[in-house]
């Protein structure tokens, strides 16, 4: 499976992915909801640096996914995302919002590299929508 990442641009992810200082991201998860996980190893991810800019211009390959659930005081997942956080690199904002969840997903890449520009119709990725799953890039783009 393939997935645009919408990345939040006023934490310059995009960047820190780039310089490879970032290597693993934070998803929402539903335990509740019934199959597989939503990403898994070998999967492909495409980036959109986030805000207007629709154009994907890197992309990276999951390596692993780890299931982290929280107590309901949270600790357990505090303690997690801070143990993770070089790879990371959240900023004090994501870390507090992503610590206040019971559920979330840490999706380790690997293989980050710039590519081809692949202008995505913005209709088809909404901008408030953090991560969308697709099969082909025709699904994304207008061609």
């Amino acid at each position: 499976m393939n997935h645009v990442v919408t990345l939040d641009a006023r934490a310059g992810e995009l960047e820190k992915i780039l310089s490879g200082v970032k290597r693993m991201l934070v998803r929402d998860f539903d335990p509740a909801q019934p199959g597989r996980l939503p990403v898994a190893a070998g999967d492909r991810l495409y980036f959109l640096r986030g805000g207007e800019d629709r154009t994907v211009r890197v992309q990276a390959t999951v390596a692993r996914v780890l299931v982290l659930t929280g107590t309901p005081d949270g600790e357990d997942l505090s303690r997690a995302l801070k143990e993770m956080q070089l790879g990371l690199q959240l900023t004090e904002e994501q870390y507090n919002r992503w610590s206040a969840r019971r559920h979330v997903l840490l999706v380790e890449f690997e293989a980050a590299h710039k590519a081809d520009a692949i202008q995505v119709v913005p209709s088809r990725i909404p901008e408030s929508t953090g991560w969308v799953a697709f099969s082909q890039l025709c699904e994304i783009t207008a061609g």
